[in-house]
């Protein structure tokens, strides 16, 4: 992109704004990481031992799906702690926390398990509803599809009417009869509730989710788009947690012996220090020194009586022309009166293409993603007479 193009890429990030090139923070990431990777492998390689031993060994629907859920979230969490994915992995570590709870529950209690492998039919009505990829179809696609979702309903139709009737209505809305936060301190798992909580911030939109990606900077607020390393550093130990304390349940409920997948899940969560000092030193090179400043409308007055408004990027010193805003003779007006110009609205200029300009804040201009950008200093520049 044009406006990009006079970006310093000697520099790091941290002096050209926050800007960054694609894959730059994987990349230095990557590096910084070396000493965390064969850890993550040795997890991945038990983790694979353990799953082949669980699944024929445990009949219990409810147990082994919960635990579907949590293998493919935990995968899931080393990959994205790898990237530094902080919003996903606070994401897939609260879930982890979940699966946790849910595990245990419905390892106490039957009626927990059925309710749990009934809710599917909640699944079932849900996926029967679902319209809105429909509609992109072709024709016959879409006649086929619809007809597929409304046999999925009327299969369903019986069963779950009966497990509303059971259950009552609260039902849609979740499948346990009890609260998560109860489950969880009668499950003994009370102490990690709060840090679920601050996990869950992200996944409700809260305005603390935006950790790593968004600062105050003398009360200006700087907004990144991309990883927030402050949460994956706050999302590694404790996902990683739970996860252990699952399997650890699992040895204890079922006879399954994880401890060489706990050990080496122990050794990952020991490394933490080092995951959390690498983290840190990348998000130093990224976050910008200063607050980036905003793109500003510019007028353009030239000798012959024209005008031109633009669009100037100051933090890349580029700027590109701009459709004139509401209202754009009367901030005209008081440019022109502002720079102290005859009323003629012209001035002898040394060329006639030369023009005065002058910054107007307040006022946001839009341009194309195809526009054409120029040095700013081609158009930001004062005649020496005038």
């Amino acid at each position: 992109m044009t406006r990009f193009s006079r970006v310093d890429f000697s520099v790091p990030p941290a002096q050209r704004a926050g800007f960054s090139l694609p894959d730059e923070l994987e990349v230095n990431l990557e590096n910084a990481l070396k000493p965390i990777t064969p850890l993550v492998r040795e997890v991945g390689r038990t983790l694979l031992h353990t799953s082949r031993l669980y699944w024929p060994g445990i009949e219990d629907r409810a147990r082994t799906s919960i635990f579907n859920h949590a293998i493919n979230d935990f995968t899931s969490l080393l990959s994205q702690l790898e990237d530094g994915d902080g919003r996903n992995a606070a994401r897939t570590s609260r879930s982890l926390y979940e699966h946790l709870v849910n595990y245990c529950w419905v390892a106490a209690y039957e009626e927990a398990r059925e309710r749990y492998i009934t809710h599917e039919v909640v699944t079932r009505d849900l996926m029967a509803k679902m319209r809105r990829g429909v509609m992109l179809l072709s024709s016959v696609q879409r006649k086929r599809e619809l007809h597929r979702l409304k046999g999925i309903g009327r299969k369903n139709e019986k069963a779950f009417r009966e497990a509303l009737k059971k259950y009552g209505s609260s039902f849609t809305r979740d499948w346990s009869a009890v609260s998560l936060r109860e489950r969880a301190e009668i499950c003994g798992f009370e102490s990690s509730y709060d840090t679920y909580r601050l996990l869950s911030q992200v996944t409700h939109g809260s305005f603390g989710g935006t950790l790593g990606t968004r600062r105050e900077d003398n009360d200006i607020p700087v907004h990144r788009v991309g990883s927030s390393l402050e949460l994956a550093i706050i999302s590694y130990p404790e996902g990683l947690s739970f996860f252990r304390d699952l399997c650890r349940r699992i040895h204890v409920l079922d006879g399954l012996d994880t401890s060489e997948l706990v050990d080496a899940i122990n050794l990952m969560i020991g490394a933490w220090p080092a995951y959390k000092a690498a983290c840190e030193a990348v998000d130093r090179h990224l976050w910008p020194t200063s607050p980036p400043q905003k793109p500003t409308a510019v007028l353009a007055f030239y000798p012959n009586g024209g005008k031109r408004w633009f669009l100037w990027e100051p933090d890349f010193a580029v700027i590109a022309p701009a459709p004139p805003p509401e209202k754009a003779d009367d901030w005209a007006a008081q440019a022109w009166e502002q720079l102290g110009l005859v009323n003629s609205n012209t001035f002898a200029g040394l060329k006639p293409w030369v023009p005065i300009t002058i910054a107007i804040h307040g006022i946001r201009l839009t341009v194309d993603t195809h526009v054409k950008w120029y040095p700013a200093e081609s158009i930001m520049e004062m005649p020496t007479d005038h």
